[in-house]
């Protein structure tokens, strides 16, 4: 049976500090396990910080980077006023109570490595570890106090003031920082608008082909989402009026759609907030991946056109530095703030505070933007390696053609091969090959009107690139 408390025989363990994996790391990594093992279950409450840090003789920085981490992962949630639980709703298949044998060793606990040419993926080697550990050290070896008081549930002041800043030299977004709301990602920006705009069964109109994770997570706060065709330019706006029941709000990739990359234009953008003010609508505004464009200049962010408080805009840190770091953020009107602000001073937020400061202070000092145009220059080229290796691998097979932005191309599949297998079967074939691409069917909410692969390039160095397409074009001939 599972245990609802947390005893001290659970702290039998010791950390090893002359191990390349850093303590948090090995620390959620026990507790991962007693979780999963069955030793500590579902509502259980865990330890305090300061408990764990006497017990293990570490820092309470490294007792709360790794209480953040097995948050983000959903083992444990954390109650306002009252400590950190084991998560309540685990899938009862990642139990495996009464079958407690001894920790698997470090290799079996890191993650699986990132295959080509798996999408959305930044290279993780060229992160700035250097001076993110420097910021890290500095800021929290002797932490000003505010850091260690109750923490603002709308994120540190200084990161969302070090965001608008960004957001107005970068996407030509003139807002303020009051504005800016740090969060886990958009999954809890979608919950936030979902909670405190939306009503539940309020229709959405969405991308089709989409965003997955967009899409679920405004079905699963119960709205009902009208997938809208996309078109070589975007999002179709003629549908706007459409349906029985008026829409109550718009998810869009303007700057970049996902998957299939069209810019949306000027002409579509004001029908779009047209329709917003005069219907008052809502339109989030999902800025994927817009940081890397490599031909002209962007169209300014949407919601620099918005006079009329009818644009949310949502954005992420894990497509420039690291989906560990579980920070994002999204910038709400006005109107909107005070019942956002609201909830989270009922729920507090997800986003990892460790983090927060050292981001801060890297967009403070410049680290950031230099970061991006390094990126930029780097992922171009790898973008040249990946149409170059098409040509040469793949030629006949797929139609692989060049993005102007982004971190992925599309790969259209040649008529011979399409005669002998779809996109989902072609991902099958490259997964027994160790490659990873998604097919372009699976971002249909319905019934797929295309077919095509999703292929990354931005993680991986132009050697891995030219290799990755030489198997794939094996497999494929097979």
């Amino acid at each position: 049976m599972n245990k609802t408390t947390f005893d001290a025989s659970m702290l039998a363990f010791a950390l090893d500090r002359t191990m390349a994996e850093p303590l948090q790391v090995q620390l959620a990594g026990h507790l991962r396990r007693l979780i999963l093992t069955g030793r500590v279950g579902p509502g259980a409450r865990l330890p305090s910080s300061r408990v764990l840090a006497d017990e293990l003789s570490v820092s309470r920085v490294t007792i709360v980077a790794a209480m953040e981490q097995l948050i983000s992962e959903g083992y444990a949630e954390s109650r306002r006023g009252s400590g950190l639980y084991v998560s309540g709703d685990l899938p009862e298949n990642l139990l495996q109570v009464g079958n407690v044998g001894p920790p698997p060793s470090a290799s079996m606990a890191m993650p699986v490595p990132v295959r080509p040419f798996q999408a959305g993926a930044p290279d993780t080697a060229l992160f700035p570890h250097r001076d993110w550990a420097r910021l890290l050290d500095t800021i929290w070896r002797r932490p000003e106090p505010a850091l260690l008081a109750n923490a603002d549930p709308l994120g540190w002041a200084p990161l969302r003031a070090a965001i608008a800043e960004h957001l107005n030299l970068w996407r030509g977004i003139a807002c303020s920082p009051h504005q800016v709301i740090v969060t886990s990602g958009a999954v809890e920006a979608i919950n936030l608008l979902a909670r405190t705009v939306f009503r539940s069964g309020d229709r959405v109109l969405i991308e089709e082909p989409g965003y997955r994770a967009m899409r679920r997570a405004l079905e699963l706060n119960g709205l009902q989402c009208q997938p809208v065709p996309v078109d070589a330019h975007g999002f179709d706006t003629t549908s706007l009026t459409s349906g029985a029941t008026p829409a109550k709000g718009v998810a869009v990739t303007p700057s970049r759609h996902y998957p299939l990359g069209a810019t949306l234009p000027l002409s579509r953008r004001l029908e779009l907030l047209d329709w917003a003010r005069r219907t008052g609508g809502i339109v989030i505004e999902d800025d994927f991946d817009s940081e890397y464009r490599y031909q002209g200049r962007p169209l300014p962010a949407l919601m620099s056109l918005d006079d009329d408080d009818c644009v949310v805009y949502v954005g992420s840190f894990s497509k420039v530095l690291s989906s560990s770091l579980r920070i994002g953020f999204m910038v709400a009107p006005e109107t909107m703030l005070a019942g956002i602000s609201r909830l989270l001073a009922e729920t507090g937020t997800s986003a990892a505070l460790i983090a927060q400061p050292v981001l801060a202070r890297f967009m403070a000092d410049g680290g950031f933007a230099a970061h991006i145009r390094r990126m930029r220059r780097i992922y171009a080229r790898r973008q040249t390696k990946l149409l170059a290796a098409a040509a040469a691998h793949l030629d006949g097979l797929l139609d692989v053609r060049p993005a102007a932005a982004g971190m992925h191309l599309v790969a259209e599949l040649a008529p011979a091969l399409a005669a002998r297998m779809n996109d989902a079967s072609i991902a099958a074939r490259a997964a027994g090959a160790a490659l990873t691409v998604q097919p372009l069917s699976s971002f249909y909410a319905g019934v797929p009107l295309r077919q095509g692969l999703i292929m990354g390039f931005a993680g991986f160095e132009e050697a891995a690139i030219e290799a990755g397409a030489e198997r794939l074009g094996h497999v494929l001939r097979q």
